[in-house]
């Protein structure tokens, strides 16, 4: 996926889901971005939006996240088949975790009037479609963590990456766990952390 679509390219720095998150979470810091002015342009920073930081689990098998910030998109290529949903701008926010090597995982909330679970299960399909050297393998609705979940897993080369989208407890407000090499027990608990205190 793209550094440049929304959390499909650019949050997981690590790879592709990791990367589809940092699109989403982790475009580059434009020096003029004002997350409260008009959305003129893409751009994330620490602390931009911190209510929906707060959604971002502040553990994840008992570690805190090695970055954490929030950002938003709003330009057709960033925002990709969230457009065509009816969405014109989301925002996001999202930790990130790594587990050596290339094994990483990206916990993240999107947020838009409108947004559904569905929406963002497509954005992720057709980022992982569309990406180079990028084969889907499976695309599922499967029950993990006692809840339904979206769930797309991808191989880049030898890397095995799984995105599982799922509707928060906020309206308009979709959790987000993208992870590259890591087995279902930290997929699991990964889903499981949006619940701990």
């Amino acid at each position: 996926m793209s550094v440049s679509r929304p959390l499909a390219p650019r949050l997981l720095l690590f790879a592709l889901p990791v990367a589809m998150f940092v699109a989403a979470c982790g475009a580059s810091p434009a020096a003029s971005f004002d997350p409260s002015g008009p959305c003129a342009q893409d751009g994330s920073a620490p602390g931009a939006y911190p209510e929906l930081e707060a959604l971002v689990p502040p553990v994840y098998e008992d570690t805190p996240p090695e970055t954490l910030d929030s950002g938003r998109h709003c330009t057709a290529e960033s925002l990709g088949t969230l457009r065509g949903a009816g969405i014109d701008e989301v925002r996001f926010a999202g930790g990130t975790w790594g587990f050596g090597g290339i094994r990483a995982a990206a916990l993240a909330v999107f947020s838009a009037p409108g947004l559904t679970a569905d929406a963002m299960a497509d954005f992720y399909a057709a980022s992982a479609r569309t990406a180079n050297r990028t084969l889907v393998t499976a695309e599922s609705e499967p029950t993990l963590a006692g809840r339904q979940v979206h769930r797309i897993d991808t191989e880049t080369g030898p890397r095995q990456q799984t995105v599982v989208v799922w509707p928060a407890e906020e309206a308009d407000v979709v959790n987000v766990v993208i992870t590259n090499d890591l087995p279902d027990p930290k997929i699991e608990a990964a889903i499981e952390a949006f619940d701990e205190p």
